[in-house]
């Protein structure tokens, strides 16, 4: 944990008690425990989608900074390595080494997660925390932009220095803000089809029970769809995602629980390998959901004017998930808040420290929104010339990970790794990448902050 800086205690509510109003909370407190803080939720109980995520370095650091470690390996997995695999004949195209490799390389794990494992761990950290509040089934009207006073639906009022909002892609906040009132999300040519998979059931079939306890996560590219899966909840479930670069009927933007069509989601991978195949057959009634992706953004800025009002999360900039890093920039976002919230001075230097603060943040987004489009066109791109391209690029790189493997024993190749530490690549496009990987994994968001205030705002 942080230990508290010198700052200005401020009485800040945060709209949303999913992963981005829960790391808002958290982190805020976390910097100065002197803030007194409100999470206002609209729904009774805590109510995150059932889905898979997946937690990279810049973002497990910051959770295990907070103290939530302990928590996240009772529900974690942690995969050896991605193997990504041809669509037709499961022939292994390239793989990302995960674990240790990423704590070698990063400091930290990556982690696979069932989103309301994290949601429940990052709720039972905030109860920990005597300056923060959670009060359930207050949905919010409309936010002030001038002096972030919020009005509920139910005629309450709350007032406050600050306010967070992390009330998610249609996000009223965003509305309220004279500089965002037209945005809307944008719907992508592309939709999802979700489901997670009982342990028991990938155990009764000699196809998909080695999944369940190899290590690996997969991915599997072909010709306009790409599938991906790994298990979460401690090995209890196993996520499974397919994705089609081509838009879904009568599906709203945004929506996570749409139910889909069994026999339509088979149908996309019935030609495909015979795990692929097998894994959709495992999907029963009412288990798969289709969820249309859409995006937010870029706006000109993720703060009101005032400096009283601070967008996070969705709100802010809903990204495609092809860099896996939805969850890590809202918890990235979280984290760099509290940091710069450390160095306000007086209440009335709020408009000049949120402002820095949107600043730092849109950069760093804006380039993961580049990588993600990026990653998405690997993934799915139709056979012939371009996909052949990409396949040798790719082989190269897993023909050069075997070779090591094979002549250098593990403490020699985490010498070698470490060594050869690539620098961060703020140009390249694709997390397929050593370079593009050490600038998404290797971002401690927390010294970048500090750095930026003291370069930008003067902070000792």
């Amino acid at each position: 944990m942080s230990s508290s800086q010198d700052g200005v205690p401020l009485k800040i509510t945060v709209i949303g008690a999913g992963m981005a109003g829960l790391s808002s909370a958290i982190a805020i407190s976390d910097i100065n425990p002197s803030h007194q803080i409100t999470v206002l939720e609209s729904n009774t109980s805590l109510s995150e989608f059932g889905a898979g995520l997946q937690l990279f370095p810049n973002s497990t650091r910051i959770l295990h900074k907070w103290g939530l470690g302990p928590a996240l390996e009772k529900v974690a997995c942690q995969s050896a390595r991605l193997s990504v695999r041809r669509w037709a004949d499961n022939t292994e195209l390239s793989f990302n080494m995960n674990n240790p490799t990423s704590t070698w390389l990063y400091g930290w794990p990556q982690s696979q997660l069932y989103r309301p494992d994290l949601q429940q761990a990052l709720f039972e950290r905030l109860e920990q925390l005597p300056n923060v509040s959670v009060k359930f089934g207050k949905p919010v009207r409309s936010v002030d932009h001038e002096t972030g006073t919020i009005h509920t639906a139910h005629g309450e009022i709350f007032e406050a220095d600050l306010t967070v909002a992390a009330d998610g892609i249609w996000s009223r906040t965003r509305r309220c803000l004279p500089a965002s009132k037209d945005v809307t999300p944008t719907p992508n040519r592309e939709h999802h089809y979700r489901a997670v998979i009982p342990r028991e059931r990938m155990l009764s079939n000699p196809i998909t029970a080695p999944l369940m306890d190899s290590g690996e996560s997969k991915s599997w590219v072909g010709p306009n769809a790409f599938v991906l899966a790994y298990p979460v909840a401690s090995g209890k479930l196993y996520n499974l995602v397919i994705g089609v670069p081509r838009p879904s009927e009568g599906v709203p933007v945004g929506s996570w629980n749409h139910p889909a069509d069994l026999e339509t989601m088979r149908g996309l991978v019935s030609e495909w390998c015979e795990e692929v195949r097998v894994l959709a057959s495992l999907v029963q009634d009412g288990e798969c959901v289709s969820w249309t992706l859409g995006e937010v953004g870029p706006i000109s800025s993720y703060v009101s004017a005032s400096g009283r009002v601070a967008l996070v999360g969705d709100a802010a900039h809903a990204l495609l998930p092809h860099a896996a890093q939805g969850a890590g920039m809202a918890i990235e976002d979280a984290a760099s808040l509290g940091e710069f919230l450390g160095c306000l001075r007086s209440v009335e230097d709020l408009p000049r420290v949120t402002s820095a603060w949107s600043l730092f943040r849109q950069a760093r987004v804006e380039h993961l929104r580049s990588i993600s489009c990026g990653n998405a066109v690997d993934m799915t791109l139709p056979d012939g010339e371009l996909q052949i391209a990409r396949d040798a690029k790719w082989k190269a790189i897993r023909d050069t990970q075997r070779a090591q493997l094979a002549e250098l024993g593990l403490e020699q190749i985490k010498e070698k790794i470490i060594r050869e530490r690539p620098a961060p690549d703020p140009t390249c496009k694709s997390t397929f990448e050593p370079g593009g990987r050490m600038w998404v994994n290797g971002f401690d968001v927390s010294e970048e902050s500090r750095k930026f205030c003291r370069e930008h705002l003067e902070v000792a």
